[in-house]
């Protein structure tokens, strides 16, 4: 994925106090709220890869924490992909790029949790890949033409052996980093739901290479209607190859992968996680205290310990501490997705539009969902979020006037829309709420209007009128934003 280059932070010093803080993922724990330290000030300092910060030694003196709490925030922000440790002379704490592997691992934990089949990923995919087919066109630059040619070449003399490649490249086309990511994400989590070593015959291969060249050619032909249709042709068809080569006809091929070496605490953390899926994922059960995991799992205390930070980070168990405590079986939710996401937002100074472009797409293939319901499925719920938005105060209306778009997600049916359609609202949320003035600066009685009409026109089964006004709803709340 194409960056843009390091962020124009206003440098300060290492470990003076930020301007601002992402929120602390662990409460008030002392390791995660200096985790969330370490990523403000990398981001304050504008990201610089491969920039020591500073010995443990430096570090410990400079953050004020003792050597445990430092190493536990430093394993942290490893599972974060934004810094690394490394030990001997010149080592230190390393600032490094956040990787697309860290979103996967969390998103794959979370649809695994909730059940999420291929369908609904694909579904998700045709949404975003197919707008990035239509931008392409009209923001084809001329680096972009010889090497949509010459992966054309390739693939037809089966020269290219990862299809997923054509794919980025379409959307690196767009010009759209956030597109760019979560098309990555996407191809990326197509692998959940196929068993291993799926061989794909001659036939697929040659059938892939004949749709991306039509794709290819509709792109070059400026003409973006084409290429998105054809692009969703082709997505359809893959969809349909996975479910015929399933092992399983829904949810995942196999247990997500956690953790990426053979180190003891991930192999440790995997045994967990296993033994949390054998017992049919029981949220708020008891697996057992300190030393009766480090018994059962033959591991020490620190390595227990590092374990349980990557379960804590996937949000799959948690450690509670005191008396009657131990390490719990937790509910993922969106969280971790959305902070794995916001570091890559920020890393590659993803804007707000940026983002609207990809939220634009999720959005409607969630309202076109919606409209194939029956009207007793949805009427309820929606008439449900406005009148909690008719009651919401004005400094309550800057979250709750995001409500309807996840309540529209969540009638959808699809998890993975569902998902996708939480992480962007708050990221956009996020991006709104900033300045000081923001709860004085919401238009709520505009916005609960626009909503009103956007359910009247869901709930007559307006199709047309419905996408109409969902579509200019939001390009206005990205002017907002900005």
């Amino acid at each position: 994925m194409a960056t843009n280059g390091a962020p124009s932070a206003t440098k300060r010093s290492l470990g003076s106090e930020p301007e601002r803080r992402p929120p602390s993922r662990d409460g008030n724990k002392l390791a995660a709220s200096l985790a969330d330290r370490i990523v403000a000030d990398i981001a304050e300092l504008g990201w610089p890869e491969g920039r020591v910060l500073g010995s443990e030694s430096d570090l410990l003196q400079r953050y004020g924490i003792s050597r445990a709490v430092f190493r536990e925030a430093a394993r942290l922000v490893e599972l974060q992909h934004v810094a690394r440790m490394r030990r001997g002379p010149g080592g230190g704490l390393i600032v490094a790029a956040p990787s697309v592997d860290a979103i996967v691992d969390v998103v794959s934990v979370y649809l695994y949790f909730v059940g999420a089949n291929v369908d609904e990923l694909f579904e998700a995919r045709i949404a975003v890949e197919s707008a990035a087919a239509a931008l392409a066109p009209d923001r084809l630059e001329e680096r972009w033409i010889e090497r949509i040619r010459a992966l054309v070449e390739r693939e037809r003399t089966r020269e290219c052996e990862d299809h997923r490649e054509f794919h980025r490249l379409v959307a690196s086309v767009s010009g759209n980093p956030a597109i760019e990511l979560f098309v990555e994400l996407l191809n990326r989590a197509t692998y959940l739901f196929l068993a291993p070593r799926t061989p794909m015959s001659a036939r697929v291969i040659n059938e892939s290479a004949q749709a991306h060249a039509a794709i290819a050619s509709a792109v070059l032909a400026g003409n973006g209607g084409l290429a998105s249709s054809r692009m969703r042709k082709h997505l359809d068809a893959e969809g349909t190859f996975l479910r015929r080569r399933r092992v399983a006809p829904a949810g995942l091929a196999d247990l997500p992968q956690i953790g990426r070496t053979t180190k003891l605490p991930e192999v440790t953390a995997r045994k967990i996680f296993d033994e949390v899926v054998e017992r049919g994922w029981p949220v708020g059960e008891l697996l057992g205290s300190g030393p009766d995991l480090m018994a059962r799992y033959g591991v020490s205390r620190g390595v227990l310990r590092e374990a349980v930070r990557l379960l804590e980070y996937l949000q799959i168990a948690r450690m509670r501490r005191g008396p009657g405590g131990g390490l719990f079986v937790t509910a993922p939710g969106v969280e971790a997705t959305t902070e794995a996401i916001a570091l890559h937002v920020e890393r590659n100074e993803i804007t707000p539009s940026q983002l609207f472009e990809v939220r634009t797409a999720v959005e409607m293939a969630v309202l076109d969902r919606v409209l194939d319901l029956p009207d007793d499925a949805v009427a309820p719920r929606l008439h449900e979020a406005l009148a909690a938005e008719r009651a919401a105060s004005r400094a309550e209306f800057v979250t709750v006037g995001h409500d309807l778009h996840r309540v529209l997600a969540e009638v959808s049916g699809n998890h993975v829309l569902q998902l996708l359609t939480q992480v962007l609202v708050t990221l956009t949320r996020r991006r709104a709420t900033a300045p000081d003035d923001a709860v004085d600066r919401v238009p709520a009685a505009d916005i609960t209007l626009v909503h009103s009409g956007l359910v009247d026109a869901i709930v007559q089964g307006d199709r047309a009128l419905a996408r109409l006004r969902a579509r200019q709803h939001l390009v206005a709340l990205e002017r907002w934003v900005r």
